[in-house]
C-alpha cells in the first residue's frame, strides 16, 4: 500500500509553466550569443590578454589558467591557444597539470550546459524515430569507448564535441573518465610544443615548430579519427540488425496491441455500505478531471502502489505531477490482492486456531465459520483504509487526479479524457492482471481471479484452484479453513515450485494435513458445465480423471498491463510477457520515461513496486543514477507456515558458480516455537563460503514475514554473520533462531587445532 509509506507532502510550491517554455528560449539566445561573439569579438586578442595578466601572477599562475580552461570550453574559447600558452608560460609538468584538470572541467561543465538546455529536445526527437532510438541505446551502452577514441582524434572540434556528446544517452560519468584519459596525449603533445616555443609572442605568431612531434601527433590523431567512425557505424549497424530481427521473431511488437476493453464504470460488489465507500474514495462518480496545466514535471499512468508512491513523492518534492487511473486507485493492492487477501488470511488463521484449541488445553466448541461475515469484515477493513489511496487525498497532496485511459500520443504528450498532457518525464506505472490459461471451456463455464474472488458473498461447498505458485497456495489454504473443500491443480510435482524444496515440503505436507486435495503434476484438458456444477477433466500419471465443483479461482500467474498504451508513438519498446523494457535505471527506450512496479519487474511485489517508485523519482526528477539491482528485496509467501526470503537460493550461487556454506536451525529446537506449538519450519542462511557474507535466506515459520527483515538488513548493510551472532535477542523469541544459526556459522571458527590450542592453554593455566 502506498500509504504506509508516502513521503510527506505539507508544504510545497509548484514550478511556473513558463519555466518549461523558457528552455528553448535560453539555448537560442545562448547560441547566438557565441556565434555572435565568435564572428565580432577579437576572441583571441582577449584570451592573449587574459594569459598576459595570468603570466604575471606567479605561483598562481596555473591555478588561474585551469580555472580560464574551465570556462573556456563553455565559451567556445580557442583551447588550444590556452594549451600552448601553458607550455610556454609555465613549462611542460606544470603547464600540462593545469591544461589536464581545467579542459577536463570545462569539458564536463559544456557537456552539463548542453545536456540540460537541450537533451530533452533531442530525447523527444530520436524517441520518435525507432532506428535512432536503437542507435542512441547502443551509443549508451559503448559510451566510454566512443568517447575515448574520439578524445583521441585531432579532427573533431574540442568544444564542439563537448555540447554534442552532452545530447546524447552517454553517462557523465563514463564521459569524465574518458576525457581524462583520452586528453593526456595530446594536451601533452601541445603543451611540449608551447614550452619550445618559449613565449607567449611566439604562440601569438604562430611560431610553434614541432617537426616529428607534430608529424606523429597528426597521423595517429588521423588513424583514431578512422578507428571512431569505424567503431560508431558498426555498433550502430549490429543494434540496427539485431533489432529488426528480433522483430521478425516476434519478441518486439511491430504493431500495437489491441487495447482491451475500457473499463465500465466501477461494478464493485456486493453494493453495500462498505464497497459503497471503497468506491467514492478510490473512483467517485462525482469526480471532474482538471484542466491540464501548463506542462508537468511528472505523468503518472497508473495508480497502483508504484504510480501512488511515485506521484505522493513528487508532489511532496515541489514537483508538477499528474495521475492517470483507468481504474480504481489503489490498484491490486488495495482493491484485489494485499489488504483483502490478508484480511480472510487472518480470519481463516483464527478458524484454525479454534480447531486446534484441544492442543493448547483449552475446550472449545466446534467453531463455525460465518462466510458471510468474514467477507463484510474484509470489505469494510478494504474501505476504512482506502482512504489513503483517494483521489481527494492526493488532490489534497497538489497532484492533478485523472480518472480515464491514459495514452502516448507522442514521445512527450499523453491523452486522457479528451485531455492532452504535456510532460518533461512520465512514469508508466500500470501494474499486472490474471493470466487467464487457455483451457477449452473455461471461459464459458466460468471462473474467479484474485480480482473477482473478493466479491464472494457466498461460500462454494466446493473450489478448485488452479494453479499452487504464491497466490493460489495462499487462497486455497485460506479457503479450506473457512470452510470449502478445495481441490489444489498444479501442473509441476510440487507445490509453490520455485521456493526452497525443503521449504514448500513442510507447507505441502501442511496442506495435505488440513484436508487440501492436491492434484500435482496435473494437465486439465477440457471444463464443461453440467447440472449446474463445473466439471474440469484433467490427466495424470497417464490416466483421465474428472472431478466437480461449484466454483474456480485461476492463480496462474501474471502478465503486465501494456496494452492500449500506444507505446509505440512514444518510442516505448515493450512486449506482451516481459512488459516495458527498462534499463537498471528503470528507464524504457524513450530516455523520458520511466517504468516502475510490475508493469517492468521480475519481482511482483507491493514493496518492490514502492522502492522502484523511489528510484524513479530520484532519477527522473533529480537526474540521478539509483539502481534497480542495488536494491535488497525479501518476499514472503503467506500461507500457514509462511515461507518468507531473501537473496539467492542454493541453485542461484550454484549458476553463479558461488560456493556456499548454508546454517539450518530447526524451529524444534528453537523454545519458543515448541512453546507455540509452531515447529515446522526452519531458519536457512546461505553465506559465501570462507567468509561470513550473507547472499540469502529462507525462513519458514508463523511469522517469518516479520522475521526476515532482520537479514535483510544485516545483507542491506553488508553485515555478515559474525554480527549477528553477537546481537542479543529476547528470550524466548522465534527470531532467537537467527542468532542460533549465526552461532553455527562463528563456531565453524574453532578449528581442532584452534581447541587443541585453547585446551592446552586453559589446562596450562587452571
Amino acid at each position: 500500500m502506498a500509504h504506509r509509506n508516502d513521503p510527506k507532502a505539507e508544504a510545497w510550491s509548484r514550478p511556473t509553466a513558463s519555466r518549461g517554455a523558457a528552455r528553448p528560449l535560453i539555448l537560442v539566445a545562448l547560441a547566438l550569443g557565441i556565434l555572435a561573439a565568435i564572428w565580432l569579438l577579437p576572441l583571441k586578442q582577449l584570451v592573449l590578454a587574459v594569459l598576459q595578466w595570468i603570466d604575471g601572477l606567479g605561483v598562481w599562475g596555473p591555478v588561474f589558467l585551469a580555472g580560464f580552461y574551465i570556462v573556456a570550453p563553455v565559451l567556445f574559447l580557442p583551447g588550444s591557444i590556452i594549451t600552448l600558452a601553458a607550455g610556454a608560460l609555465f613549462g611542460v609538468t606544470k603547464g600540462f597539470l593545469a591544461v589536464w584538470v581545467g579542459a577536463n572541467l570545462g569539458a564536463c561543465a559544456a557537456f552539463i550546459v548542453g545536456r540540460t538546455l537541450a537533451r530533452d529536445w533531442i530525447a523527444g526527437k530520436v524517441a520518435a524515430n525507432p532506428k535512432f532510438a536503437i542507435v542512441e541505446e547502443a551509443i549508451a551502452r559503448e559510451g566510454f569507448k566512443i568517447v575515448l577514441l574520439l578524445r583521441l582524434s585531432p579532427v573533431f572540434p574540442f568544444n564542439l564535441l563537448n555540447y554534442a556528446l552532452g545530447l546524447t544517452r552517454v553517462s557523465l560519468a563514463n564521459y569524465a573518465l574518458a576525457s581524462l584519459i583520452g586528453m593526456i596525449p595530446g594536451a601533452l603533445m601541445y603543451v611540449y610544443l608551447g614550452s619550445v616555443a618559449g613565449s607567449l609572442a611566439a604562440v601569438a605568431a604562430g611560431k610553434v615548430e614541432g617537426g616529428l612531434a607534430v608529424d606523429v601527433l597528426k597521423w595517429a590523431g588521423l588513424a583514431f579519427t578512422v578507428i571512431a567512425t569505424l567503431f560508431v557505424t558498426s555498433i550502430a549497424r549490429r543494434s540496427l540488425a539485431a533489432a529488426e530481427a528480433s522483430v521478425r521473431s516476434g519478441s518486439r511488437k511491430a504493431a500495437p496491441e489491441k487495447a482491451p476493453e475500457e473499463h465500465p464504470p466501477p461494478d464493485v460488489t456486493p453494493k453495500d455500505a462498505y464497497n459503497n465507500e471503497l468506491v467514492e474514495n478510490v473512483r467517485p462518480a462525482y469526480w471532474k478531471n482538471p484542466e491540464p496545466d501548463g506542462r508537468y514535471n511528472l505523468v503518472v499512468i497508473g495508480a497502483g502502489t508504484a504510480g501512488l508512491v511515485t506521484a505522493a513523492g513528487a508532489a511532496g518534492l515541489g514537483a508538477k505531477v499528474a495521475l492517470v487511473e483507468s481504474h480504481l486507485l489503489g490498484g491490486d493492492c488495495l482493491n484485489y490482492g494485499c489488504v483483502p487477501s490478508k484480511s480472510l488470511i487472518r480470519s481463516s488463521r483464527v478458524a484454525s486456531d479454534i480447531g486446534r484449541a484441544g492442543e493448547y488445553g483449552i475446550k472449545v466448541p466446534p467453531g463455525e465459520v460465518d462466510f458471510t461475515a468474514v467477507m463484510e469484515r474484509m470489505r469494510r477493513l478494504r474501505a476504512s483504509i482506502s482512504h489513503h489511496d483517494s483521489a481527494e487525498r492526493f488532490k489534497g497532496l497538489g497532484v492533478d487526479v485523472f480518472l480515464g485511459n491514459g495514452l502516448f500520443t507522442g514521445p512527450s504528450t499523453v491523452e486522457v479524457a479528451g485531455k492532452t498532457l504535456r510532460f518533461r518525464r512520465a512514469v508508466i506505472a500500470t501494474g499486472a492482471r490474471p493470466v487467464h490459461p487457455r483451457i477449452r471451456g473455461l471461459q464459458e463455464a466460468g471462473f474467479r481471479t484474485n480480482e473477482t474472488i473478493f466479491s464472494l458473498t457466498e461460500r462454494p461447498a466446493r473450489l478448485a484452484v488452479i494453479g499452487a505458485g504464491p497466490i493460489g497456495c495462499e487462497m486455497a489454504q485460506t479457503f479450506q479453513r473457512l470452510g470449502c473443500q478445495v481441490i489444489l491443480l498444479h501442473k509441476n510435482d510440487h507445490i509453490l515450485d520455485r521456493e526452497d524444496a525443503d521449504a514448500a515440503e513442510i507447507v505441502q505436507k501442511r496442506f495435505v494435513q488440513e484436508g487440501i486435495h492436491l492434484v500435482l503434476k496435473s494437465s486439465i484438458k477440457v471444463v464443461a458445465e453440467f447440472d449446474g456444477e463445473k466439471v474440469i477433466h484433467f490427466e495424470i500419471d497417464g490416466r483421465e480423471e474428472a472431478v466437480a465443483v461449484d466454483g474456480i479461482l485461476v492463480g496462474a500467474g501474471r502478465a503486465p498491463n501494456v496494452a492500449g498504451l500506444n507505446l509505440e508513438a512514444a518510442g516505448v519498446q515493450y512486449d506482451s510477457h516481459r512488459g516495458v523494457f527498462v534499463n537498471d535505471y528503470l528507464q524504457t527506450t524513450n530516455p523520458r520515461i520511466y517504468a516502475a512496479g510490475d508493469v517492468c519487474m521480475a519481482k511482483k511485489f507491493t514493496h518492490a513496486a514502492d522502492a522502484a517508485a523511489r528510484i524513479v523519482i530520484q532519477n527522473a526528477l533529480f537526474k540521478g543514477s539509483k539502481k534497480l539491482s542495488s536494491l535488497t528485496v525479501p518476499w514472503c509467501t503467506y500461507t500457514d507456515p509462511e515461507i518468507a526470503h531473501v537473496g539467492m537460493y542454493e541453485r542461484d550461487a550454484a549458476s553463479k558458480g558461488i560456493p556456499v556454506e548454508t546454517f539450518l536451525r530447526p524451529l524444534r529446537e528453537v523454545d519458543r516455537a515448541v512453546i507455540d506449538g509452531e515447529e515446522d519450519g526452519f531458519v536457512k542462511i546461505h553465506v559465501k563460503k570462507g567468509t561470513d557474507k550473507i547472499i540469502g535466506a529462507t525462513i519458514v515459520a508463523a511469522h517469518a514475514g516479520e522475521m526476515i527483515g532482520e537479514i535483510s538488513v544485516a545483507m542491506a548493510g553488508k553485515i555478515g554473520l559474525s554480527t549477528l551472532s553477537g546481537v542479543i535477542h529476547p528470550y524466548p523469541t522465534q527470531a532467537e533462531a537467527i542468532k542460533h544459526a549465526a552461532d553455527a556459522w562463528n563456531r565453524t571458527r574453532l578449528t581442532p587445532f584452534l581447541k587443541a590450542l585453547f585446551t592446552k592453554w586453559l589446562s596450562w593455566t587452571r
